[in-house]
């Protein structure tokens, strides 16, 4: 079996995401998940019409080939040995573990880069090896000679469909883990619906991605939205898809019309004067309009477990996103709210408990005059719709 100490073993082709590939978070993404995998040899930037599954191997020779397909990935650390592990001549294309499955009885329960690192090190109790589930590749490792036969065999071989082709001869490695940010700019945030008065006709979406949440009020509600994003490739895929979009941050943008509702999802923690934000939201809005917000919690227990350890790592996603210019408790953003003039309606917290280990430490550690915000440390984020006064 190929082992990681010997040299040129491994090249990668890594496949661009449009959607995410201008910002930030994904820069960072790029470089975390670069500096993980520093054994391989060579990196190749593709996509299927630029570099075909079935021709590659003429234009690499290393006898093993690493293919990210979602470029958008946290990886863990050990995912190299890990593959190379669990791979043998009858298994020649081996998958990471994901959260769409994963070793049984290991809680899902990371939020940042520490955290992660501590939920894959819970892995190894667990088998090393699984079946392949067929679920849809994010990245594998795929023997050199296993893609010719297959490139032989078909001509318009999609790099997604190389694991489910090679069948039994594909294998999950359950120590190793990645976990996807891809929907970063995508997510519908349905959720958030039912927080929304009935007499909501009319809604500015803030940095809302593609306007898939837009797009969901107006098929809830049969209402009408307008989209303020300022990225440049989310908005225009929007304004494609039928969308009225206002292109531009926030802050600068004119926005003359007036709303029944303004929403900021995930949106006030990446900017450099939320007030001012609150306040520009507060004079789009018409009278006894609403604001909707989700906001993460800095109080959570995963962020309070890192800074014990002396850790505050940003990450491409979660709490600690790389983007993120503020961070907000509750009482700091009830606080944010009333300075720009509006009433909390409804206030819900996301929760998300500490683990056993964490409420043991909490037990343990009990000493008079400190009293942890019990509330604060199991809550993820909130969920908040206030008024206009």
């Amino acid at each position: 079996m190929l082992t990681l100490d010997m040299p040129a073993a491994i090249d990668a082709v890594v496949f661009s995401d449009a959607a995410l590939e201008e910002t930030e978070e994904f820069a960072l993404g790029v470089r975390e998940l670069r500096k993980r995998l520093p054994t391989i040899r060579r990196w190749y930037t593709s996509d299927d019409n630029a570099l075909p599954a079935a021709d590659f191997p003429a234009w690499s020779d290393a006898p093993w080939l690493l293919a990210v397909l979602n470029p958008a990935l946290l990886i863990s650390d050990n995912l190299l040995p890990e593959l190379m592990a669990v791979a043998d001549g009858a298994t020649p294309c081996v998958l990471p573990a994901d959260p769409r499955g994963f070793t049984p009885g290991a809680a899902l329960d990371y939020a940042t880069r520490p955290g992660f690192d501590r939920f894959v090190a819970r892995l190894a109790s667990g088998p090393r090896r699984g079946n392949y589930d067929r679920r849809q590749p994010w990245l594998y490792l795929v023997t050199r000679e296993a893609l010719a036969d297959l490139g032989a065999q078909h001509a318009d071989l999609s790099w997604s469909a190389v694991p489910a082709l090679l069948g039994a001869r594909t294998a999950i490695a359950h120590h190793a883990f990645v976990h996807s940010y891809a929907d970063y700019y995508s997510s519908t945030r349905s959720e958030m619906l039912r927080l929304l008065p009935p007499d909501t006709k009319t809604l500015l979406d803030v940095g809302g991605g593609v306007g898939n949440f837009a797009r969901a009020f107006i098929a809830e509600r049969g209402g009408q939205a307008t989209l303020l994003e300022q990225n440049t490739r989310a908005a225009a895929t929007a304004r494609a898809q039928g969308l009225t979009v206002l292109a531009g941050d926030f802050e600068s943008v004119p926005v003359s019309e007036r709303y029944d509702c303004v929403a900021l999802l995930e949106v006030l923690e990446h900017l450099a004067d939320p007030l001012a934000a609150l306040v520009k939201a507060r004079q789009v809005l018409r009278p006894n309009g609403s604001l909707l917000l989700s906001v993460p919690n800095l109080g959570h227990w995963s962020v309070v477990w890192d800074l014990l350890e002396g850790k505050f790592d940003y990450q491409p996603v979660g709490i600690l996103c790389n983007t993120h210019l503020r961070f907000f408790t509750r009482p700091t953003l009830e606080m944010l709210l009333l300075d720009a003039g509006f009433r909390v309606e409804r206030w819900e917290n996301l929760p998300s408990p500490p683990p056993e280990a964490f409420a043991a430490f909490l037990r343990t550690s009990a000493t008079p005059g400190v009293a942890p915000d019990l509330d604060s440390l199991s809550t993820e984020g909130f969920h908040v719709l206030a008024r206009r006064d």
